[in-house]
């Protein structure tokens, strides 16, 4: 593995919480029992965010942690700065739109896994905003997808973590770990999969291409892996 790949995974990793939890994917028969989905995009950042990779601090205590803190807030406020061009650039665009669009347009294509209504987005990700839109649904299965994006060091990064969840019975027996008492216990998923998108070096003039690219590649992904079962 080259340094290049490395660094974009290592940045993936950290964009996406190094989720413990390991995929799933749909199997043939799963897909079969799914007569319809309703699914929620959730973006809950309204703007490209700038970060930095955190310093390792070496020395250790409280002192150590002070000083690696007062230089990743020179380093981030730098990197705003450097940055500020791209947000003259992105100031009349909203990524959550193209986000559902694309989104939208990719699962239109899908040949079996039909969805009931169109994706929306909610700007609040919280487990009780899940438990709303879950105990909200009339279809057999509900779709979350939690989309971050970042732009760390010149890079750009995308990722996205769908996590499917039955609600008809057919579907029950296909839970991990049943817990009937949360229905959004991580053990009653029966689909979970991190999507990514990177792209290197990306210029202030490019800016808005790349985060739409990188929209229509996250929304074609999950597509796409909706669409190929086990």
């Amino acid at each position: 593995m080259n340094f290049k790949r490395l660094t974009l995974l290592l940045c993936f990793a950290a964009l996406t919480g190094c989720a413990a939890t390991p995929p799933m994917s749909l199997t043939k028969q799963e897909q079969q029992n799914l007569k319809n989905v309703e699914g929620t995009l959730f973006i809950p950042q309204n703007g490209l965010a700038v970060t930095v990779v955190p310093t390792n601090p070496g020395a250790t205590g409280l002192l150590g942690a002070l000083i690696v803190a007062g230089i990743d807030a020179a380093r981030r406020a730098s990197a705003e700065k450097d940055a500020a061009p791209m947000f003259d650039q992105l100031h009349d665009y909203d990524f959550r739109t193209v986000m559902k669009q694309a989104s939208n347009d990719a699962i239109a294509t899908l040949q079996d896994v039909k969805f009931s209504a169109p994706l929306d987005v909610e700007t609040v990700n919280s487990s009780t905003q899940k438990r709303i839109a879950y105990d909200k649904s009339s279809a057999s299965a509900v779709l979350f997808v939690d989309v971050g994006y970042q732009l760390q060091s010149g890079n750009l990064y995308i990722s996205a973590n769908a996590v499917m969840y039955p609600k008809a019975s057919a579907l029950l027996e296909f839970r991990k770990k049943p817990n009937d008492a949360d229905p959004l216990d991580a053990g009653n998923a029966i689909y979970r999969k991190t999507f990514n998108f990177g792209k290197q070096h990306v210029a202030a003039a490019e800016i808005k291409g790349d985060l739409t690219e990188g929209a229509n590649s996250i929304a074609s992904q999950l597509a796409a892996d909706l669409n190929h079962p086990l």
